[in-house]
């Protein structure tokens, strides 16, 4: 993945903030932020996006899955000042959608990641339903 752009690197391009707390076994060895448990981070605010905007309201024949993660460690997180994770939408496809998603802590980044996200629909990737494509629009980031 090429460098993010820098409208992607300032938190206030995306509609969502969720501040996620570090405990100390998120560590690593060196007493930084684990990479692994930095990507748990980035799923938990995944999941704040999805249940904010009303994404969750699948059932068992219309879902979301992840398609792709592709993640770019900008720098050292640290124990115990939490981690925020700006969330939002880059791109809108016919039967996807694109995450993109900053973490920082205090003013630093630490990780740029964008996620896509294909709709299931009876077990296969469908077009977004009309209902779903509305609830997403409002979650783009502004460049």
């Amino acid at each position: 993945m090429a460098a993010p752009e820098p409208y992607l690197l300032d938190p206030a391009s995306y509609p969502m903030r969720t501040e996620i707390g570090l405990r100390y076994s998120d560590l690593d060895v060196n007493r930084h932020l684990n990479n692994v448990k930095l990507i748990d981070l980035l799923q938990e605010g995944r999941g704040h996006l999805h249940r904010q905007s009303g994404m969750t309201k699948a059932d068992a024949s219309f879902t979301i899955m992840v398609a792709n993660l592709n993640v770019q460690f900008l720098g050292e997180a640290f124990y115990p000042e939490p981690v925020v994770c700006h969330s939002g939408l880059r791109a809108i496809g016919r039967t996807s959608q694109t995450v993109a998603q900053l973490a920082v802590q205090g003013e630093r980044p630490v990780a740029y990641a964008e996620t896509v996200m294909v709709t299931m629909l009876d077990g296969k990737a469908a077009p977004h339903p009309e209902h779903y494509r509305g609830q997403l629009e409002p979650w783009l980031i502004a460049s």
